[in-house]
C-alpha cells in the first residue's frame, strides 16, 4: 500500500491512540498530525505554508479522520469551515476525509458523504485493522 501523511481529529485521546496504533501496524503513514477539536485541526490546516515548509512531503494531510461530535468545533462545523477553504484554494485538493465517529444514524452518513472530498463513514467500534486498510486505500485511490 502507497505510505501518505495522516491526520486524526478526534476529542478522544483513547480512540486516537487506538486509530494510531492500527494505522502504525498497516505502516502506512509518513506522518501522523493530530487534534482534539476540528478549530484546531482547522486552524493547523489554514497555517499552509508554515506546515507546508515544517513537514516537507507530509502536508497536507493526504487522508483525516474526522470525529462529529467534538467540543469547540465539530466535525459537520469543521466539514463547512474546510469547504470554503477548499473553494478558494488548490492546496488542500489531495486531502480526502473519512469520518470516524460513534453515530450510526444515516441522516450523518448521508450528511457527511455529502461533501466531495469526504470519502468514508466508519463507526469506531466496528473497526478492524483489515477495513481499515481498505479505508485507507479508498481515501488514497480517490485522492
Amino acid at each position: 500500500m502507497k505510505k501518505c501523511s495522516i491526520m486524526l481529529v478526534d476529542d478522544s485521546e483513547s480512540d486516537r491512540y487506538l486509530l494510531k496504533r492500527m494505522i502504525g501496524k498497516l505502516e502506512v503513514a509518513t506522518e501522523i498530525f493530530e487534534a482534539d477539536n476540528g478549530q484546531i485541526a482547522l486552524e493547523f490546516l489554514i497555517d499552509y505554508e508554515e506546515n507546508f515548509r515544517k513537514y516537507p512531503g507530509n502536508f497536507p494531510p493526504i487522508v483525516i479522520f474526522l470525529d462529529i461530535n467534538m467540543p469547540i468545533m465539530g466535525g459537520f462545523e469543521f466539514l463547512e469551515e474546510f469547504s470554503k477553504i477548499r473553494e478558494n484554494s488548490n492546496d488542500y485538493s489531495s486531502s480526502v476525509f473519512t469520518m470516524f465517529t460513534s453515530s450510526e444514524r444515516d441522516e450523518d452518513k448521508e450528511k457527511a458523504l455529502s461533501y466531495d472530498f469526504v470519502k468514508g463513514f466508519v463507526v469506531k467500534g466496528s473497526m478492524s485493522i483489515k477495513s481499515l486498510q481498505e479505508v485507507i486505500e479508498k481515501c488514497i485511490a480517490s485522492n
